[in-house]
């Protein structure tokens, strides 16, 4: 296996049998747990997130599109680097502004891995762009989406535990 495989899959994540995409998402919340039990700043952890996020993107955009040529299939599936991209940005939320890391954190990974297999609009309409471009905008739009009503639900239960 070259590099660019090695790097687009994740080190060997895309190439499970079963799930791979939610078993990339796994290894970023993983990860992301690590990071905050050493370093439980939200400065620290966001800025981490950011980082695997911005780090991933940037893999994506560079070898997925040359990936699609390659083996002439649009967004293989053994490609997952765009979740771990998608599910960085989903992870945001819970890394900079939640007391409750490990609850936040496992929704943002839930709420991920349904928009990003829902795929409701505008996700569907945008994963067909061409290139590492297209791979990669549909996850960070799902992981926007997952964040976002993240967000709105912490809100939402703040609310609640100041009105009792």
């Amino acid at each position: 296996m070259n590099a660019k495989k090695l790097i687009l899959s994740c080190f060997g994540v895309g190439f499970l049998p079963i799930a791979p995409g939610t078993w990339a998402s796994l290894l970023t919340l993983l990860i992301f747990l690590v990071i905050h039990y050493f370093y439980p700043v939200p400065v620290i952890s966001g800025s981490a997130v950011v980082i695997i996020m911005i780090v991933s993107s940037v893999l994506c955009l560079l070898f997925a599109g040359e990936a699609e040529k390659q083996y002439d299939v649009k967004d293989p599936g053994w490609i997952v680097i765009d979740e771990v991209a998608g599910q960085a940005m989903a992870l945001l939320p819970a890394a900079i502004t939640s007391q409750k890391v490990l609850v936040s954190a496992v929704g943002a990974f839930v709420l991920f891995r349904i928009f990003d297999i829902l795929k409701p609009p505008p996700i569907r309409e945008i994963e067909h762009l061409s290139g590492g471009f297209g791979v990669l905008i549909d996850d960070l739009v799902a992981g926007i989406m997952a964040g976002t009503v993240l967000c709105i639900i912490t809100f939402l239960v703040t609310l609640v535990q100041l009105s009792d």
